[in-house]
C-alpha cells in the first residue's frame, strides 16, 4: 500500500482541481474525508479490542481497494468526495492495525522498531513519486493519474490479500467473530462511552500525547493539500521537479530516522518527539519562498520531523497504554484528531483561497513551537513499559 498509494497523492490536488474543484473546495474535499474517518475511529477501537483486531483489518482493507473505483472513473470533483468518503469509512480498521502493531513490538525495542518499519516502508515509496511524474509527462495529467489509480486498485487489493496472513493479538472469546452491521450500529453508543471512559484508565501523559499529536497532524494535513498548488503555481516548480522532491525526501532520511529510532531506545522517546515538533518551522519558513534546490532541503526538514513526531508517539502510547486498552486509546484519540484535521482543512482552504497562499505554511510553522511547549511540560518517559 506504500508503495501505489503515494503515486496519484503526488498529484492528487492538482488532478481534483482539473475536475473542477477550486481552492477551497480542496479544503471541503479534505473536510469530508477527515469527518467520515472520525465517525469510524470509536467502533473501530471498541471491536478492536471486543472483537480482535485481524479479521476487522483484511475485510476492510478490501473495502479500501474497491472505494478506488471512484476515483479512477470521477468524471467531477463530486465523485471523489464520494469516494474519499466510502474510502475513509472503511479504514475504520486503523485502530485495530495500530493496536497489532503496537502489541507485536518488544517494550524495549519500540523506538527503533517502529521507526524501521516506518523508514522500509516510506522506501517502498521512494519510487512513487517518480513513477507519478512519468505517467502524468507520457498521459497528460488527467488520464496518467487515472492510471495512477488504477495502480492503486491493484496494489491494494494484493495488500488485503497478504493481510489474510496477519495473526491475532488479542486473547477473547470473541475473536475471529466478524460482527454484522448493525452490531456495529447497535453498539456505537456503547464503544463511545468506554472510548471515552478509557481516558481515566491511562496515566494523563497519554491524554496529553494525544492532544498534542492532534493537534500538530491538524495542522499538517491541511497544509498537505496545498503543498503541490503552491509549489507549481507560486513557486514555479515544474512536474517533474516536484515528484523529485517527493523522491528525495523519501530518499533522504532514511539514514537520520533509523539512527534516531535507535538512540530512541536508549535516551527516551519525548525528546525526539520535540524534536519532530520543532523541525515543522524551519521547514515552512523555508518552504515559503523556496527554489527547487532549497525546496529538497524542506522538504528533508518536513519528512524527518513526520517520522520524529510519528515513530515518537507510537511509541510512547504504546510504552504507557496496557494492551486491552490500546484499540479504545487509539480509536478515541483518533477521532478528535480527524475532526481536528477536517476544521482545519476548512480553514487552511479559506486562509489559501481569500487570505494569502503563504498563510497555512506560517501558520503551520509557528504552530508547531507552543505544540512543543506543551509536549516538554506534560509528557515523559517510562521506565515500566507496557508489553
Amino acid at each position: 500500500m506504500n508503495f501505489t498509494g503515494p503515486i496519484p497523492q503526488t498529484y492528487s490536488s492538482l488532478f481534483f482541481e482539473g475536475l473542477g474543484a477550486n481552492y477551497f473546495l480542496l479544503g471541503v474535499i479534505g473536510f469530508a474525508g477527515s469527518i467520515a474517518i472520525a465517525l469510524v475511529q470509536f467502533p473501530g477501537g471498541y471491536l478492536a479490542d471486543r472483537h480482535g483486531r485481524r479479521l476487522l483489518v483484511v475485510v476492510m482493507t478490501y473495502g479500501v481497494a474497491l472505494s478506488t473505483f471512484f476515483f479512477i472513473f470521477a468524471p467531477t470533483w463530486q465523485f471523489i468526495i464520494l469516494g474519499v468518503i466510502i474510502q475513509n469509512f472503511c479504514l475504520l480498521y486503523q485502530p485495530a492495525m495500530y493496536a497489532i502493531m503496537m502489541d507485536s513490538v518488544a517494550p524495549e525495542y519500540r523506538g527503533q522498531g517502529f521507526m524501521f518499519q516506518a523508514v522500509v516502508t516510506n522506501l517502498f515509496a521512494l519510487p512513487a513519486a517518480l513513477i507519478a511524474g512519468y505517467l502524468v509527462l507520457m498521459f497528460n495529467l488527467d488520464f496518467g493519474m487515472r492510471i495512477a489509480y488504477a495502480i492503486v486498485l491493484i496494489g491494494y487489493f494484493i495488500a488485503a490479500t497478504l493481510r489474510i496472513r496477519l495473526k491475532e493479538t488479542l486473547p477473547s472469546e470473541n475473536v475471529g467473530n466478524f460482527p454484522s452491521f448493525l452490531v456495529v450500529l447497535r453498539e456505537y453508543p456503547k464503544s463511545v462511552r468506554e472510548s471515552l471512559e478509557v481516558w481515566g484508565k491511562v496515566p494523563k501523559a497519554v491524554f496529553y500525547l494525544f492532544l498534542t499529536n492532534a493537534g500538530m497532524n491538524s495542522l499538517i494535513v491541511g497544509c498537505q493539500t496545498y503543498f503541490v498548488v503552491y509549489a507549481t503555481s507560486f513557486l514555479h516548480v515544474g512536474m517533474f521537479q516536484w515528484a523529485i522532491v517527493m523522491a528525495f525526501m523519501a530518499l533522504s532520511i532514511s539514514i537520520p530516522s533509523i539512527l534516531a529510532g535507535i538512540r530512541m531506545d536508549v535516551t527516551g522517546r519525548k525528546r525526539f518527539l520535540i524534536l519532530g515538533f520543532l523541525l515543522f518551522t524551519p521547514a515552512m519558513l523555508i518552504f515559503i519562498n523556496a527554489g527547487f534546490y532549497t525546496l529538497l532541503v524542506a522538504f528533508f526538514l518536513f519528512g524527518l520531523a513526520q517520522m520524529l513526531v510519528g515513530t515518537g508517539y507510537t511509541s510512547l502510547v504504546g510504552d504507557l497504554t496496557p494492551r486491552e486498552l490500546r484499540g479504545k486509546v487509539i480509536g478515541c484519540s483518533q477521532f478528535f484528531m480527524y475532526m481536528g484535521q477536517a476544521f482545519a482543512s476548512l480553514l487552511v482552504g479559506a486562509l489559501y483561497a481569500y487570505v494569502a497562499p503563504q498563510t497555512p505554511f506560517i501558520l503551520l510553522g509557528i504552530g508547531a513551537i507552543p505544540i512543543a511547549a506543551i509536549a516538554h511540560f506534560t509528557i515523559s518517559d517510562t521506565s515500566a513499559k507496557q508489553v
